[in-house]
Formats: structure tokens, C-alpha cells, sequence
């Protein structure tokens, strides 16, 4: 049963294998014309290095910035599309994002990797190891010189509401859904407390995956093989599963979900966007405290 197990996840991450590319494949593709690449640090370390031709984005934008907005939620499909053909993106470009490597930045690129995800465009990946691997490699092909924009892009949002769950959803499936937290284990277990969150332990039925051990020490991604060990084997993914992700904020459960969705192949995994922000304000549901599941 495994055997068929396998092949039937393999076959899904060969379809999805695009999500994150190496250096080399990001240089040799320069001179495509639709290509974009974004770079998501802060403006002053743009200004400083950054990859040749890359134009900056500050996804603070994609936020709403209502003061009653706590939970840190995505602004509207509107102003959403607004911001992505201010990058330049039209309907046809492949769109590359990276980041200098620090945990927010990293987090930052796989949480515009979903936002384009949720705006229904796919062409998308994520430079593997960031901006370190890429001057490691390819140091000349850097620059000081800010890329401007001369052209507004036509991308068209059509959000895939299906990509996101409620607070109401997940309370509703608990037993039914397999639950990610993709927080680390000692948060998870109740060990320590999540920053920001009052609440100690996790969504009850939850699994233990935390997005940084998708990762080696050098930021790239680790081999096919541990990933399917991770998931196929450790927390017994199907492809037909419905996976919902969270963790302490939208941030740290993007890559999460995006490791799964874009890489893995599991198309059905949906983010609980607003996360225990959300989850720990209502103090009629459960969170379960010194409990592998």
C-alpha cells in the first residue's frame, strides 16, 4: 500500500517541483523578458545588494492596516491587485521571490508566495537559499542600483477563497481535518509560549511540523527524499487530504503551507490565516498542553 503511496505523492511533486529554484536556474533565466524577480527586504538593504534587476516590495502593503484589524489579515482582492501590477506583474510573467535571509524576510517571501497563490497565479517560485546562496554563487551579478518600474502590470486577482479556513471551519472538522501547527516542537508541546500568544499549547489534534525543518542550516531546501520522510512517512499525507495550516500568526504558517501545497503537490491544504491570534482570543476552545498527536 506504501509502494502505491509513494508513487502516487511522487507523481503530484513532480507537477509541483517548480516551487523553489536554485541559483544557477535563476541565472540562466535572466534574460527572460517576462521574468520578475522581488526582492522583500526592508528598502535600506535593498539600496545596499541586491540580485541585478530585482525590484523591491514592501508586503506590509498586502496587509490591512485597520486598528481593528488584530489578526494581521490580507487587504482586499482590490487593493491586492493594485499593489501586484505596481510590481509589474502581468498575466504571463514567471515570478521569482527571495529574500537576505533573516526569518521575518523569509517568511515575508513565502507569504507573498501566497498571496499570488490565493490571486489565482501560479507562476511562481522562491529562490532556494535566498540572496546568501545567490552572491555565494553569483556574486557579480549583484547591484546598489534600484529597479524601477516603468510599466503598470496587468495581473488579473481572482481569489481562491478555497486556499483559506475559519475559525468556525476548524472547530467544526476537529477529528475530520488533519491540523499542521507549524510552530517548533517545544512551543507545540507546550514547553514554551509563542510570542504574542497568551495561550500554551496547541489546537487540539494538531500535528507537530515546524517550517524550519524543511530547511538546512544554509537556508536551501532539504532533498525530496527527508521531505517525503517528513510527510509521507512521519505525518502519513495522502494527496486526497484536506490539511489545514497554522501557527502563532499568517507569517510562520505561509511557508508551512507553502512547502506543502506548491512543493509537496498536496493541493488540497488550506491556511488559517488569522492562526492563534485569532484562536487564543475566545477562551471557549481548547488548546491541548504536554501532548504529541
Amino acid at each position: 500500500m506504501k509502494f502505491f503511496l509513494l508513487i502516487s505523492i511522487s507523481f503530484f511533486t513532480l507537477l509541483a517541483s517548480d516551487a523553489f529554484i536554485t541559483p544557477n536556474e535563476l541565472k540562466n533565466s535572466l534574460e527572460k523578458k517576462n521574468l520578475i524577480i522581488i526582492d522583500v527586504s526592508d528598502a535600506l538593504t535593498y539600496k545596499t545588494s541586491h540580485i541585478k534587476g530585482a525590484i523591491n516590495s514592501d508586503v506590509s502593503k498586502f496587509i490591512n492596516q485597520e486598528p481593528e484589524n488584530i489578526y494581521s489579515l490580507m487587504n482586499s482582492p482590490e487593493i491586492i491587485q493594485e499593489e501586484l501590477r505596481n510590481l509589474g506583474i502581468n498575466q504571463d510573467s514567471k515570478v521569482v521571490i527571495y529574500s537576505h535571509n533573516t526569518d521575518k524576510r523569509v517568511l515575508e517571501s513565502s507569504y507573498l508566495a501566497f498571496l499570488l497563490l490565493y490571486s489565482g497565479f501560479e507562476n511562481l517560485t522562491i529562490l532556494d537559499g535566498g540572496y546568501v546562496s545567490w552572491v555565494f554563487e553569483n556574486e557579480r551579478l549583484t547591484s546598489a542600483t534600484p529597479t524601477y518600474i516603468e510599466d503598470e502590470g496587468n495581473i488579473v486577482v481572482k481569489p481562491n477563497k478555497n486556499l483559506l479556513v475559519t475559525m468556525d471551519s476548524i472547530k467544526s472538522s476537529l477529528g475530520s481535518t488533519i491540523i499542521i501547527d507549524a510552530r517548533s516542537p517545544q512551543i507545540y508541546y507546550g514547553i514554551e509560549r509563542s510570542n504574542g500568544i497568551s495561550s500554551i499549547g496547541h489546537i487540539p489534534q494538531a500535528k507537530s511540523s515546524f517550517y524550519k525543518n524543511n530547511f538546512l542550516r544554509d537556508g536551501s531546501l532539504r532533498n525530496q527524499n527527508e521531505l517525503e520522510k517528513i510527510y509521507i512517512d512521519g505525518h502519513e499525507l495522502k494527496s486526497s487530504d484536506e490539511i489545514v495550516v497554522y501557527s502563532n500568526n499568517v507569517f510562520s504558517a505561509s511557508m508551512e503551507f507553502y512547502v506543502l501545497y506548491k512543493h509537496m503537490g498536496f493541493k488540497n491544504t488550506k491556511l488559517y490565516e488569522a492562526s492563534l491570534l485569532e484562536w487564543e482570543n475566545n477562551s471557549d476552545l481548547p488548546m491541548t498542553r504536554f501532548k504529541w498527536e
